[in-house]
């Protein structure tokens, strides 16, 4: 254990002498978590306590585009397993409206997450909600529909709307998680190794579940390595209830070899040491234009 605290204590360091480079911290910490859980021929869930070792299944996110390509992808993934679909949002109201209504109309038995990236006023958050709610649509969570700095209105749209709402751009750092645990409690807090940092996004993730908070995990656009590493928190740490772990998907070619995979809309754990891939020499990946 002395090891794996000399790890954190690393990364404590980076995280002082670089305080805005998450990314950057996440790509060398991860790298150095790797080789350690390689050097001990374990996989690295294990390192975080393989609280929760199973399959577990990912939402996917739809684009924000016009309402024949958002039937299109709806349709395409929905083939493919996927039941749960994030929807961007947060341009114009009226359409989102349109585009999870279409969406409703054409697929059995899907639900949605609404993720505004900050889009919304407050006022046109509950509109949406009114909307969707209107023509019978199931949605199960509002991703940071408000901008990051105003808790007081995230508290309100989780008041009003009786949703619950999760936490993205509002919790960059430990501190942000302690800010919003103080003042104003959400739903969920939005775990990203890349926008915190890997040892970082574990300590958010504990004291969000000792402060009564639930989680989720997301990425930004990544491989499997930097997806990998997000899900070996999901199975090391009991309590990821929503897994939004689908960027690799998109990908046109996967140049990464080995680790986790996917099953459909599932997502299967691995047993090999450390993360349990490679990178094929001189591979690169590129994203399918999705809107």
């Amino acid at each position: 254990s002395t090891r794996v605290d000399d790890l954190a204590h690393v990364a404590n360091i980076l995280r002082l002498e670089q305080p805005h480079q998450p990314a950057a911290r996440c790509a060398l910490e991860t790298a150095v978590v790797d080789a350690y859980c390689r050097s001990l021929g374990m996989p690295m869930w294990r390192l975080w306590g393989g609280a929760d070792v199973r399959k577990r299944e990912s939402d996917i996110t739809i684009p924000i585009c016009d309402l024949k390509k958002t039937i299109e992808l709806g349709r395409q993934w929905y083939a493919k397993g996927f039941r749960l679909f994030k929807m961007k949002i947060g341009k114009d109201v009226a359409e989102d409206i349109r585009r999870l209504e279409a969406l409703h109309r054409a697929l059995a038995g899907i639900a949605f997450i609404g993720d505004a990236n900050q889009g919304f006023s407050r006022s046109e958050c509950s509109d949406f909600v009114k909307g969707v709610k209107q023509f019978g649509g199931l949605l199960t969570l509002l991703e940071q529909p408000l901008p990051r700095n105003d808790l007081e209105g995230l508290a309100a749209i989780r008041r009003d709307t009786g949703l619950p709402v999760a936490a993205d751009e509002s919790v960059r750092s430990l501190a942000d998680a302690y800010e919003v645990v103080a003042k104003h409690p959400l739903d969920f807090v939005n775990i990203k190794i890349m926008k915190t940092g890997l040892f970082e996004s574990r300590d958010i993730a504990a004291y969000a579940l000792a402060s009564g908070l639930r989680l989720m995990v997301g990425g930004m656009v990544e491989t499997r390595v930097a997806m990998g590493c997000s899900f070996s928190l999901v199975l090391g740490i009991k309590g990821f209830e929503i897994l939004d772990l689908d960027t690799p998907l998109l990908l046109a070619d996967d140049p990464v070899r080995g680790g986790y995979r996917y099953e459909e809309a599932r997502l299967i754990p691995w047993d090999a040491s450390g993360l349990g891939l490679s990178v094929q020499p001189g591979s690169s990946a590129t994203v399918i234009e999705q809107g």
